[in-house]
């Protein structure tokens, strides 16, 4: 083997270790604490402890752009979800009735969508879906996206995996995270709770 041909092996194995380097160095200072913020969960049970989330903003299917801070003295209950994601889907009936237990409550129910292409998307998948009851919307400014499965929806939080469930108390604070499906005992019993406060 030519010395010239030895010399290029050389250089493109140094190139490769070195991409291979700068990605897993992406991957875990940058990828891997996303994930598990995303996944991070649970409840705050001192109101002290809870953060404000009051200027997350959406965009409701009439185009008005309210924010959290707007539904002030309401418990929002937030499912984030996608027209793609099976076990969101599965889930709908369980926001529906959710949604329809607190009717004359305080309570607003709203189905973050978090598909990149907004409306696009939504409107025709729920011409389809005439059950869902609760309000949906889009978050506004539409967020930033890694990898399309990890979505930065500060200050609502970060969410890397689907369905994720926000509960937010009447003063616009994130009282609880939940991600996946299983947690429809503990959402309710902690919407009853915040009704109390």
């Amino acid at each position: 083997m030519s010395k010239r041909i030895k010399r290029a092996i050389i250089i493109v194995v140094t190139i490769l270790v070195l991409i291979a380097v700068a990605l897993t160095s992406y991957y875990y200072g940058r990828v891997a604490p996303l994930i598990k913020a995303g996944k991070t969960q649970g409840t705050y049970s001192s109101e002290s402890e809870r953060p404000s989330v009051g200027r997350f903003g959406f965009e409701t299917e009439d185009g008005t752009h309210p924010i959290i801070a707007d539904l002030k003295g309401t418990v929002v209950v937030v499912d984030v979800w996608a027209t793609w994601c099976g076990t969101c889907i599965y889930s709908i009936p369980k926001i529906v009735s959710l949604h329809e237990k607190y009717l004359d409550k305080p309570v607003k129910v709203i189905g973050l969508n978090v598909d990149e292409e907004g409306w696009e998307m939504v409107k025709p998948f729920l011409q389809k879906h005439p059950e869902i009851t609760y309000a949906i919307a889009v978050p506004y400014p539409p967020p930033s996206f890694l990898l399309q499965s990890i979505v930065d929806l500060s200050p609502l939080g970060k969410v890397s995996a689907i369905p994720t469930v926000f509960v937010i108390d009447k003063q616009g604070r994130l009282a609880g995270k939940f991600v996946e499906l299983g947690h429809e005992e503990e959402i309710d019993s902690l919407v009853a709770r915040l009704l109390e406060e």
